[in-house]
């Protein structure tokens, strides 16, 4: 029986690195994108509009003949480092992601692998994080966190009623691809490369490329035991690490400085109001950033490795590559 992919988010950075993937290996896919945000989805994929907060939206988009299965791959989803709660991203992140599950139930979706994020996992407080059997909204403050893990019990809720569910817990995500230039870290080794950063803040976290995340998702999509999460995860930097290796592909020297979280973080708010007054895209230090640098940040992806055969790439060849496409 012949698979279609369906992936939601088709016009953001990993749904777009997602959709490419596919095309490769030569898969068919569909695309879901919002409508006026067609020109970011690759071609040779057929581009459905919809909004996942809107099942009556999304019916062409799972309509498909019996004698073809369908993959959902559900990518959409709002992703914010900003204080004030939005509204919206309760709406997409959980209601737009049970939509998208009771219609794969509906239309008898053979597999669903719901992107999650590691920040709807309660970290460990000391090793690394490992995936959980269950989520724990409650114990998560932040809003993004916490509408995650809200909706990976949603698809846990669906995979006790029979859908085939997956769940992927990619860490912070960056790498090449990322047209819209909405991802914060990829602008921050952009301002990084201009020189625009000279200095480094304490902490890290743990950054994944968004080829071995798509990669890690189709495999997953094949692989995958029904039920089971997976931590996608890639290597733990610091800052002073990332803007090390950025200054050795620019064939520049590093200033060796870092300051010390306890006198950055009473500039958090200062710095999201002065980046939200300027308007030039969103902030990229908020007083949640410089937070999530200064926590466990340390993921394993030991159960993605041995169940999917999944890998990760050098850490350089991420930069490189970001650091060409930008420039």
């Amino acid at each position: 029986m012949k698979k279609i992919y369906l992936v939601t988010g088709a016009s953001g950075h990993l749904g777009t690195v997602l959709c490419k993937q596919l095309l490769n290996e030569g898969r068919t896919v569909r695309a879901l994108a919002l409508p006026g945000e067609e020109n970011h989805v690759p071609s040779g994929v057929r581009i459905i509009t919809g909004d996942v907060t809107d099942p009556a939206s999304l019916a062409a988009f799972f309509h498909h003949d019996e004698e073809k299965e369908i993959v959902v791959l559900h990518c959409a989803g709002i992703v914010t480092i900003a204080s004030k709660t939005n509204p919206l991203v309760h709406k997409v992140n959980v209601e737009g992601t049970r939509n998208i599950l009771k219609l794969a139930q509906e239309y008898g979706a053979s597999k669903v692998v719901y992107i999650c994020s590691v920040h709807g996992l309660v970290e460990a407080k000391e090793g690394d994080t490992k995936e959980a059997s269950s989520y724990h909204p409650e114990q998560i403050d932040d809003q993004y966190g916490k509408s995650k893990a809200e909706a990976a019990n949603i698809a846990l809720d669906f995979y006790k009623q029979g859908l085939n569910v997956n769940i992927i817990l990619p860490s912070g995500i960056f790498g090449p691809g990322d047209v819209r230039r909405n991802n914060h870290m990829i602008r921050a080794i952009d301002a990084m490369a201009k020189g625009y950063i000279p200095v480094s803040l304490q902490g890290g976290f743990d950054f994944v490329d968004v080829r071995d995340v798509a990669a890690g998702i189709v495999a997953c999509a094949e692989k995958g035991k029904a039920g089971e999460s997976y931590i996608l995860s890639g290597h733990y930097l610091t800052v002073k690490e990332i803007l090390n290796e950025v200054n050795v592909v620019c064939n520049r020297r590093s200033s060796g400085i870092e300051i010390p979280y306890v006198l950055v973080k009473p500039f958090g708010t200062l710095a999201e109001s002065i980046g939200n007054r300027l308007g030039k895209g969103k902030p990229l230090v908020t007083p949640y950033s410089l937070a999530i640098l200064n926590t466990n940040g340390h993921f394993s992806h030991d159960k993605a490795t041995k169940d999917l055969g999944y890998q990760t790439r050098p850490v350089r060849e991420s930069i490189k590559d970001m650091i060409d496409e930008l420039q």
